[in-house]
């Protein structure tokens, strides 16, 4: 028994020591630990993810620690932008971010590449080295083994969270969990668009709107200028570049390839053109002085990141760019790139631009600009005409029209057609409802397209246009609703089609029987669907839309057009996609966050003038429908000034129609 209050006292304070040695010992507190300091406390690279193995050492790449440090726990960044150039680093930095979340923060967390493929091949070479070669995480994550569910190539739990792995083609596995961190590899390698549910990186991002302080870091060598997500997610933030200082003089610059000013990278030739490697310099942007690349350790120890954009998005986005040039000593040489370079201009004089490109992306990391197919929307603004919507103008005399299906709605654009298929975008209209719902059914969207195209088109002579065609599109999710609606108004010329991206075929590549019976065989007088070739169309179409002077092809459009109709109709850009093996192939892409329903119905209403035959028209035919729909108007009257007619060969004619077309 204690005898005294002093006695009482010591054992009170015996107790209270040996309670704080148990809670030290027992329950200590997380260590306040960036992602640079538990790195070089924890990480080391195994031989099947670098070239030098052993502990990570931040001073071989000392531009990493910035940017990973803002993806610390006590950071206030939420999302970090890397559009860095190959062999500097970045996946290295997303695995030290990674290991050191799962190390001291731990928590749902989600890392995707471009597809499940990729994804399943750098959890074997990426993940697993990072988690096993760490003793730290080796503990929290349990090995690998067949039957257990909780650590399996694409997911792997651990104490206090879980890690999903993850394909950007899969729409299901993006959607999978909520996670905190999320961590975006090689962005501009994702698909435009996943499964018909948009852009893999918004799904992603998503899983993350209910995480307070969620971070998120995307990596990526950029490709395309106008298709980059990397250069989009850059431009938006505080935009980062690596300021070394000169050895010579001092003066801080960044590393710049600076083929066309007296400073960057330069190097004498020889007598053939190609570059003297033992002559490559890098010369100074202020003072000219020349420094070798021995010099350039010392320099990237005294870098700094300098924002031009400071503060941007309250300093919740970092950006951070980084080409090349900055690649440490032993990695990639300035001696290899000024010979990339030159084998690149070489190619370009034998029409090869690949290499060019490759150079661009991957080693300046800058985006191409592709010299394919495009127009301008801004263009089309400044031309627009003072002519009302819903009317179709002199000089115009059919209608067709195209219907695009979405989820939600239909969208119908009316197009008039002249001469030469001089035409005009004369109404649009989006129809809400469910596609699936039938014509007559409460609600139906197709009972309301029948009365828009059942109305009368309005001619600024005072008479009607004819429409010739309706081309509704059925490769979505509504393909059986199409083809009843297309069964069901066969009699007004309203048909089913699928676009098919394949080069030179034509824009209406034939019909076949669509429906088939339970014995696998085809209905005789089904459903016609009727096969586009939607990239000679769009082609077409963006030729016509870059001419500036009314006359064949010319496409009018009215200033009261909407905004979104413009940004649509330029929303795609011919694009070098390069297969398997390496074998270019042109591509017409959707730029990221665009929609391009009013292109898609452009293509199908061109096509619906291929089907009545309308490029085939000679002119007695066009002056046939002049006579019905402008009946005082000669045809020195018509839009654009002695418009000539469409070379063509002789068009089939049918009872009761003009020029192949029925006119109801």
């Amino acid at each position: 028994m204690l005898e005294s209050a002093l006695d009482l006292a010591e054992f009170e304070a015996a107790a209270e020591a040996v309670a704080g040695e148990l809670v030290r010992e027992f329950l200590p507190p997380p260590p306040v630990l960036t992602v640079t300091q538990w790195a070089e406390q924890h990480r080391r690279l195994s031989g099947t993810e670098s070239a030098e193995p052993g502990p990570y050492r931040v001073t071989r790449t000392p531009y990493a620690r910035e940017p990973q440090d803002c993806m610390s726990a006590r950071s206030t960044v939420e999302e970090v932008v890397l559009m860095w150039a190959a062999q500097t680093s970045k996946t290295t930095v997303m695995l030290n971010c990674l290991g050191a979340a799962i190390g001291t923060n731990p928590g749902p967390v989600m890392i995707v590449w471009p597809t499940n493929t990729v994804a399943k091949r750098n959890s074997r070479q990426r993940i697993s080295p990072l988690l096993t070669e760490s003793p730290q995480l080796a503990n929290k994550v349990r090995a690998n083994r067949s039957r257990d569910k909780a650590n399996t190539t694409l997911l792997k739990e651990f104490a206090g969270g879980i890690l999903v792995i993850a394909g950007a083609n899969s729409a299901a596995d993006l959607r999978s969990t909520p996670v905190r961190d999320l961590y975006l590899d090689e962005v501009d390698n994702f698909p435009l668009d996943v499964d018909g549910e948009g852009d893999p990186t918004k799904l992603a991002e998503a899983r993350q709107s209910t995480f307070a302080r969620r971070r998120r870091l995307k990596t990526s060598t950029p490709t395309t200028r106008g298709f980059s997500r990397i250069e989009e997610a850059f431009a938006a933030s505080d935009r980062c570049r690596f300021h070394v200082p000169c050895p010579h003089c001092g003066a801080f610059q960044p590393l710049e390839w600076g083929s066309d000013t007296p400073y960057g990278l330069k190097w004498n030739r020889d007598e053939d053109g190609a570059p003297v490697l033992s002559s490559v310099r890098y010369v100074c942007r202020e003072n000219g002085c020349e420094i070798r690349e021995h010099l350039k350790t010392g320099m990237l120890a005294r870098g700094v990141w300098i924002a031009e954009s400071p503060g941007a998005q309250g300093g919740k986005v970092r950006g951070f760019h980084l080409n090349g040039l900055y690649s440490p000593l032993g990695w990639l040489s300035w001696r290899t790139m000024a010979r990339e370079w030159y084998e690149a201009m070489r190619a370009i004089g034998r029409g090869d631009v690949s290499l060019l490109r490759v150079f661009v992306n991957t080693r300046l990391a800058e985006t191409f600009e592709e010299q394919g197919e495009k127009a301008d929307e801004h263009a089309l603004h400044r031309r627009a005409e003072k002519i009302p919507l819903g009317v179709v103008q002199h000089g115009m005399f059919v209608c067709t029209n195209g219907v695009d299906v979405q989820g939600d709605r239909l969208e119908v654009y009316t197009w008039a057609w002249g001469r030469g298929l001089e035409r005009q975008l004369v109404d649009r209209r989006v129809i809400f409802g469910d596609p699936s719902i039938a014509e007559g059914e409460e609600g139906s969207p197709w009972s309301a397209l029948t009365a828009y195209w059942g109305a009368p088109i309005p001619h600024a002579s005072g008479q009607t246009a004819p429409l010739l065609a309706t081309f509704v599109d059925s490769g979505g999710h509504h393909t059986q609703a199409v083809y009843a609606y297309a069964r069901a108004h066969r009699g007004s010329s309203v048909f089913a089609v699928k676009g098919a991206s394949q080069r030179g075929k034509a824009v209406l590549a034939g019909a076949s029987n669509a429906e088939i019976d339970w014995r696998g065989q085809k209905i005789k007088r089904g459903v016609r669907l009727w096969q586009i070739g939607t990239d000679t169309a769009k082609a077409e179409i963006y030729g016509r839309l870059r001419l500036e002077k009314p006359g064949p092809g010319y496409v009018h459009l009215s200033a009261d057009t909407p905004s979104e109709v413009f940004e649509q109709l330029t929303a795609e850009r011919l694009v070098t996609r390069y297969q398997k093996g390496g074998q270019p192939r042109l591509e017409w892409v959707k730029q990221p966050g665009r929609r391009n329903e009013a292109l898609d119905c452009a293509v199908y209403a061109l096509a619906a003038a291929h089907y009545v035959q309308m490029h085939r028209w000679r002119d007695e035919e066009w002056d046939a429908w002049q006579r019905k729909v402008q009946p005082e108007q000669g045809a020195e009257a018509l839009s654009g000034a002695a418009l000539a007619p469409p070379q063509n060969t002789s068009t089939r004619r049918r009872r009761g129609t003009i020029g192949g077309a029925k006119w109801r």
